[in-house]
C-alpha cells in the first residue's frame, strides 16, 4: 500500500494520471473513512441536535468552513444555528449545543471555544480525527473519523493528499449524512428549506 501511494503522488507530480484516476482515488480515500465510523456517536449527535435550544459551530480553516457549511444547513432545516465569531451570534447557555470540528483535535482557539462552552454548561460535541485529543476529552460525545494523514516528511503512507484535506472532506459528507438524517426526522419539505434560504444573493 505504501508503495502503490508514492506510485500514485509520484504520477501526479509528473502529470502522467488523470484526472478521472485522482477523483476516484479522493472517493475511495473519504469512502475508507467513513466505511469504520462508529453508528453510536451519530445517533447521540443526532439526539443532541435535536434537543438543543441552539447550535453553534466552530473550527479554524478549512474545518471553520465545513462547519459554516453545516450552520447554514441546519438553518435551511429551521434549525437554531450559530457560527462562533460571528458579529451576530449570542451567548451560549445551557441546553444549547457547541460542534468543535479539528481534524488535530489540539487547536488552541478551538479547544479555548470549546472550553467556554462547557463553563456555560452546554453540551459540547468533538468532529475530529484523534479521539485521545485534548479536544475530545472536552467533549460530551466525540466523532471520530478516523483519517490517516499523510507523512508529513515522507508522503509514502495514508492520504495522497495535502494534509487535513482528508478529513475536512469526510467531515463534510458525514455532517451532509447527519442533515439528511435530521430532514427526515423533522419531515422537512423542499418548500419549507427554500423559504429558508437566503435571498439576498
Amino acid at each position: 500500500m505504501r508503495i502503490f501511494l508514492r506510485d500514485v503522488a509520484l504520477k501526479i507530480r509528473t502529470n502522467s494520471i488523470g484526472i478521472k484516476a485522482i477523483t476516484q482515488i479522493i472517493l475511495d480515500e473519504i469512502h475508507s473513512v467513513l466505511e469504520k465510523i462508529d453508528e453510536h456517536p451519530y445517533e447521540d449527535l443526532i439526539s443532541s441536535i435535536l434537543s438543543a435550544k441552539n447550535v453553534f459551530v466552530t473550527g479554524q480553516g478549512r474545518s471553520g468552513l465545513v462547519s459554516r457549511t453545516f450552520a447554514m444547513r441546519l438553518t435551511h432545516i429551521g434549525l437554531n444555528a450559530y457560527c462562533v465569531g460571528d458579529a451576530t451570534t449570542p451567548n451560549i447557555d445551557q441546553g444549547d449545543l457547541l460542534i468543535a470540528c479539528s481534524s488535530s483535535g489540539s487547536t488552541h482557539i478551538t479547544r479555548y471555544i470549546a472550553g467556554l462552552a462547557r463553563k456555560a454548561n452546554a453540551t459540547v460535541v468533538a468532529v475530529t480525527s484523534q479521539k485521545n485529543s485534548p479536544l475530545s476529552g472536552q467533549a460530551d460525545i466525540v466523532v471520530e473519523l478516523p483519517v490517516k494523514e499523510v507523512s508529513t516528511h515522507h508522503k509514502d503512507s495514508g492520504s495522497i493528499q495535502f494534509r487535513s484535506t482528508l478529513f475536512e472532506q469526510a467531515c463534510l459528507v458525514y455532517l451532509d449524512g447527519v442533515i439528511l438524517s435530521l430532514v427526515k426526522k423533522l419531515k422537512s419539505s423542499e418548500n419549507e428549506m427554500h423559504k429558508r434560504h437566503s435571498n439576498l444573493e
